[in-house]
């Protein structure tokens, strides 16, 4: 899907398995993707380039995973709402330009049938801005459902 974007992708890559795959080989990266694989050192120098850049320019962003950034966070007080500010913080960014922000996440449905957090049991975001796609393999086929098909940003 990154390939076929025709502008900037700017990829945060928090479980390095896209990057690990990029630097063995095993799969090529696009030319207009740039990956950026943050640590608690450069964390904050990373959102301020890709906020400098996708705020003048439409760009995608891709968050890998949410879990992931929540895991570069862990033991830092108030770590979800660190999260939390980080993606609005970027989301708000972009909104003039009309880029997109994509969060990737592992989810699962707790007793209360509500998504969260593989493993963590954190919520998912809950915003009015916010379109959930669900990815689900049937039949050897990925199947993109999505609880506002009316808001729909992205065609897969």
């Amino acid at each position: 899907m990154m390939s076929k974007w025709d502008t900037s992708v700017f990829y945060f890559d928090f479980d390095l398995l896209y990057s690990g795959y990029v630097t063995a080989g095993e799969i090529s990266s696009p030319k207009n993707i740039t990956i950026l694989s943050p640590d608690r050192d450069n964390l904050v120098e990373n959102l301020k380039l890709v906020i400098d850049k996708t705020s003048k320019t439409k760009s995608l962003i891709v968050l890998d995973s949410l879990n992931g950034f929540f895991n570069l966070l862990e033991g830092k007080k108030d770590t979800a709402r660190l999260v939390n500010s980080f993606i609005m913080l970027l989301v708000s960014s972009v909104k003039d330009v009309k880029s997109c922000v994509v969060v990737g996440s592992l989810s699962r449905l707790n007793d209360e049938n509500e998504r969260v957090l593989y493993n963590t049991g954190r919520h998912v975001l809950e915003n009015d801005h916010i379109t959930k796609i669900l990815l689900t393999q049937s039949n050897n086929e990925i199947v993109a459902k999505t609880s506002d098909p009316d808001n729909l940003i992205l065609d897969f």
